[in-house]
């Protein structure tokens, strides 16, 4: 079976789940250009890696809220939005010939969300709509491990959640389920890489774009709950969601031959880099109106997203969206592959510490690999190395389907203690380490795969002189 990526089925698979307020969604098709462009991070200049863009046709090095929305037209379905959204571009490295070739993706959606704290739909006074100027950024280039293994609701942590996404499976059998990731998946995903994203929702009301995206932080809950005393003006929640299209490149790897061979155009070939870009075009009267009248809880349409279901929004036809291009680049070089390296200078980095982003001008000949992972961690953390109690034993792993798939860390200090709290912290059942260094989570654990012998498990941990985290394709589970 072969996976057809058509933007139709891109709108079907809609993969979020638990959404009790209303919402609407921009689809946007296949991505108006592919370049090194990026006019938050790299005003007037080349940017450091490929984007894949999306929106208003006035894209550019140089863009301003007023060349947006001046606009003829956007790769989204909704013209009253004239917004650029953009992301790394993925690339298949070929694990024999080591060239790079761009993956396809079926297009963008980007849903809009009524929630948190402030939304009348959970007594708040109402969201504000992005203001004229606004920008910002989710995710961070340079990550190369995860800082915050234990979930302690920190913004650090919050960040590093905000970035999870979906292996996508045929789901033919029990050994052949789809499960979410961070970082990337270790399987083959032949029915789709479903990179996600969540913007951060909570603004300072003053700037519309500090460094580092300060201006604005997540919501205690990431997609619900309150804002923070310094970013007190609640915004719309914004979801991105990518699938790039893998099945043709399935007959080049074996996973358990030769590990995940793909990679985002950052340098990133461990999928902690993954970030997302916005920057406003919205007419702002239109949003505020969707905003504050779109959200009526006995209106089935718009509790379940439909866009057309609010009159203040049109929406184009997928065919008219996907007929706007940019077909004049600004920057003229080969992008598709297959590439003897990726576009600008961006040499693989593995980490686990951050990455160094080079440009055309200081672009080293050779790196060096990181010796250590620039780990920030809590009290609970640095504590955590004593064995805990609730020993299950050794279990079974597999490649194609993880016995605890439902959430998954890898760092350089894991020890048992760490992915027993970092498992119980997310409300899961079970924990177990994997190859010294591997934490997964779940809720469900089958007996028959209790086959390994203890032996089996012979990984030292890395956080964790004298402990045994698994071994390979083994888990050392606990209860958690």
């Amino acid at each position: 079976m072969q996976l057809q990526p058509t933007f139709k089925a891109l709108l079907v698979a809609i993969t979020t789940a638990g959404i009790a307020n209303a919402w609407f969604r921009v689809a946007c098709t296949l991505p108006i250009v592919q370049e090194r462009i990026d006019p938050i991070l790299s005003p007037g200049g080349i940017s450091q890696h490929l984007h894949t863009i999306h929106g208003a046709s006035n894209f550019g090095m140089n863009e301003t809220y007023t060349s947006a929305t001046a606009s003829s037209c956007t790769s989204c379905e909704v013209p009253q939005d004239l917004s650029n959204y953009w992301v790394p571009t993925l690339y298949f490295k070929d694990p024999v010939a080591g060239t790079f070739t761009k993956v396809p993706n079926g297009g963008l959606l980007v849903y809009y969300e009524n929630r948190g704290n402030g939304d009348v739909s959970n007594g708040g006074k109402g969201l504000t709509a992005f203001p004229a100027g606004f920008k910002m950024i989710s995710g961070n280039a340079v990550k190369r491990s995860l800082k915050y293994p234990v979930a302690d609701g920190s913004q650090g942590w919050l960040g590093e959640q905000a970035i999870k996404g979906s292996c996508l499976r045929y789901n033919t059998d029990a050994s052949n389920q789809g499960y979410d990731y961070i970082g990337f998946p270790t399987t083959d995903c032949e029915a789709g890489l479903n990179a996600r994203l969540q913007m951060p929702s909570c603004w300072d009301g003053v700037n519309l774009w500090l460094s580092g995206s300060t201006h604005v932080s997540y919501l205690s809950g990431l997609d619900n709950g309150a804002c923070d005393a310094a970013h007190p003006v609640y915004l719309m929640h914004l979801f991105y969601e990518v699938t790039w299209d893998l099945s043709s490149f399935r007959s080049k790897w074996v996973p358990q031959g030769y590990g995940w061979p793909f990679v985002y155009s950052n340098s990133d070939p461990t999928g902690y880099g993954w970030h997302g870009d916005f920057f406003n075009g919205w007419n702002v009267p239109a949003l505020q109106n969707a905003i504050d009248h779109c959200n009526t809880p006995t209106n089935a349409d718009q509790m379940a997203g439909a866009t057309s279901a609010c009159p203040y929004l049109t929406v184009n036809s997928a065919d008219t969206a996907g007929a706007c291009k940019i077909y004049a680049t600004e920057i003229v070089e080969s992008i598709d592959g297959p590439l003897a390296k990726l576009p600008g200078c961006n040499p693989l980095q593995y980490g686990p510490c951050d990455a160094t982003l080079y440009t055309t001008s200081n672009c080293p000949a050779s790196i060096t690999a990181c010796s250590g992972a620039t780990t920030t961690t809590t009290t609970a953390v640095a504590s955590g190395t004593a064995a805990p109690s609730g020993y299950l034993g050794c279990y079974i792993d597999s490649g194609s389907s993880r016995t605890l798939g439902a959430y998954t860390v890898t760092t350089s200090t894991m020890t048992n203690a760490q992915c027993v709290q970092t498992c119980s912290g997310l409300g899961y059942a079970y924990a177990g380490t994997e190859y010294g260094n591997e934490c997964y989570c779940g809720n469900t654990l089958p007996a028959s795969l209790k086959d390994a012998t203890t032996a089996d498990c012979n990984a030292p941990c890395a956080g964790a002189t004298g402990q045994i985290c698994g071994g390979t394709y083994k888990l050392s589970v606990y209860t958690s």
